[in-house]
Parts: structure tokens; C-alpha cells; sequence
């Protein structure tokens, strides 16, 4: 039964948004030791260990034995779009941009959702939804404009990857819903250990040629955190948040991400943000916060 939100369920929100904001700054630092795929491989793979761990001693109405049946390719897809694929992609683009950038593109993620909900008629727009829809593109076009083609700070291929990295996702939370009969533990466990065996070979690969003394203790450190923190731990607030206060109240932490994401690179990176940057951010936000009441409307 859905509750009224109170101040531990704000807190859990604030977190929850400081964890998915902190991402973007460690992946830059992971990639100082580490590639693509060994960033991607090893976040999935701490993320699965860590929830295999939990689910043996907390969770225990994952059900393995799912993976050794006819059903097993629908763990894969989910593992591929929800995990393989953006954490790739993100990797691949924020290389060639700063963290805050690739925080502020990812933040777009909820108008995807609106379009390509309406577009396979999973959920209809309203007028809020589409004013909501078109001030998040708005805000894509400017952070496009601004960085590609006035500062020249960023490439378009960096940009088009970030934002096919939260299309991913998107898509990803279709394909969940389609197959929302299996319980929140069981999607994530299965689906996370199913994207660790789909990197498997590449990161062996990667592995053998890979010079371990150049590698940096703080990339390692960050890769862990992205897997157990940014992965496995955020996605158990996010299931308590909306078991307990539904997805409504859990997608406003798409108004906070952006956030914490410009101040950490700006802490933690000394990045520096243009105007155009922080009129995308209020932006995003007023559209976010626009889509609230279509959603209330529904």
C-alpha cells in the first residue's frame, strides 16, 4: 500500500540522488586505469556479487533456478539494456566531456520515457506531459548548441553516446514492465549476474593485456563504489522507494540528479560550467517538475 511521503522517505529521495550524482565524476576516475569495458564489466559485476551476497542471506525469494530455464533470455535483455549497454555508452561518451555534462544529458531520461510511453501506447500524454516533454528537449537542444558548436569543448559523437546511454534505460524500463511478474529482487539479481556473462569475454580479454602497475588505487576504489553503491545499493532505495510512496514520488529525484551532479564535478574534478549549462539545468528542473502534474493527472 502506497504512504504518504514523510521526512525518511525525502531523505532516502536526497540520497538516492546523491549516489546516482557521484557516478559521473568516479567514472572519470576509473578511466584513468581502466577501459570502457572494464568499467562497465567490473561496475555490473561488483553490483552482482554484492546483491548475490544479500540475496543468500536477505533476499530470498530470488529465484535462481530461473537462469537454467527456457526463460533465461528475458534476464539477458533486461541485463543488456539496463546495464551492458548504457554503462558502456556512458563510459564511452563522458571521456570526451566533463561529468556535469553527462549528468545534466542523463537527466533527460524521464521526457524519453513520456515520448516512446505515448508513442507504444503505454500511457497517453496530457497537456502537462507534453509542455513537461518539449522544455526537456528544449533543454537537450541547448546543452547540445553550447557545447558542440559555441564552446567546442564536446564532441557530437560524446553527446549522441550519453544520450542513447539514457535512451537505454529507457527502453530497459519497458522491457521490465513487460515482465513485471518476476519480483524487483529477482529482475535485478538475474538480470545483473546475466550482464556479467555477457562482458565476461571481453573483459577477460581486456584483463590478459591489461598492465596492473599502472593501475591507480583510487580507480579501483571508484569502481567498487560504482558497482556496490551507484548500482546495487541505489537500487534498493529506488524498489523501497516506490513500494512504499510510488514511482511518482521516486522519478522527482530526476529534479535532484543534475544537481548533485554539477557540484560534485565541481568538488571532486574542478570543473568549470558555462552560462548556457545552468540555464539548461533550471531548465530541466521546471520541466521535471511540469511532468509532476501530468502525472498527477493520470
Amino acid at each position: 500500500m502506497i504512504k504518504k511521503p514523510v521526512l525518511k522517505s525525502y531523505i532516502l529521495l536526497f540520497i538516492l540522488a546523491a549516489i546516482w550524482g557521484s557516478a559521473f565524476f568516479n567514472y572519470k576516475i576509473v578511466l584513468i586505469s581502466f577501459d570502457y569495458f572494464l568499467l562497465a564489466g567490473g561496475r555490473i559485476f561488483f553490483a552482482s556479487l554484492f546483491l548475490c551476497i544479500l540475496s543468500l542471506i536477505f533476499f530470498k525469494s530470488v529465484k535462481f533456478k530461473i537462469l537454467f530455464s527456457k526463460k533465461f533470455y528475458i534476464f539477458f535483455i533486461i541485463g543488456l539494456t539496463n546495464y551492458v549497454i548504457p554503462f558502456c555508452l556512458i563510459a564511452f561518451g563522458i571521456e570526451g566531456m566533463t561529468s556535469g555534462l553527462a549528468a545534466l544529458l542523463m537527466s533527460a531520461g524521464p521526457f524519453y520515457a513520456i515520448f516512446l510511453s505515448h508513442l507504444f501506447k503505454l500511457d497517453k500524454f496530457n497537456k502537462f506531459k507534453l509542455i513537461g516533454t518539449i522544455i526537456g528537449f528544449t533543454s537537450v537542444f541547448i546543452l547540445f548548441y553550447d557545447q558542440v558548436y559555441i564552446t567546442q569543448s564536446t564532441t557530437i559523437k560524446s553527446v549522441l553516446m550519453v544520450m542513447l546511454a539514457s535512451l537505454s534505460y529507457v527502453v530497459g524500463g519497458l522491457i521490465i514492465q513487460k515482465f513485471k511478474k518476476y519480483n524487483n529482487e529477482t529482475i535485478a539479481v538475474l538480470s545483473m549476474i546475466s550482464g556479467t556473462i555477457i562482458l565476461l569475454p571481453i573483459c577477460l580479454i581486456k584483463l590478459h593485456s591489461l598492465n596492473f602497475n599502472e593501475i591507480g588505487i583510487n580507480s579501483i576504489l571508484s569502481l567498487i563504489y560504482l558497482g556496490v553503491i551507484s548500482t546495487a545499493i541505489a537500487f534498493m532505495i529506488r524498489a523501497k522507494l516506490i513500494f512504499e510512496n510510488g514511482l511518482v514520488f521516486m522519478s522527482q529525484v530526476s529534479l535532484l540528479i543534475p544537481i548533485f551532479g554539477l557540484y560534485f564535478s565541481w568538488l571532486f574534478l574542478s570543473e568549470e560550467f558555462t552560462i548556457n549549462m545552468f540555464v539548461s539545468l533550471f531548465i530541466i528542473i521546471f520541466g521535471l517538475w511540469v511532468l509532476q502534474f501530468g502525472y498527477k493527472k493520470n
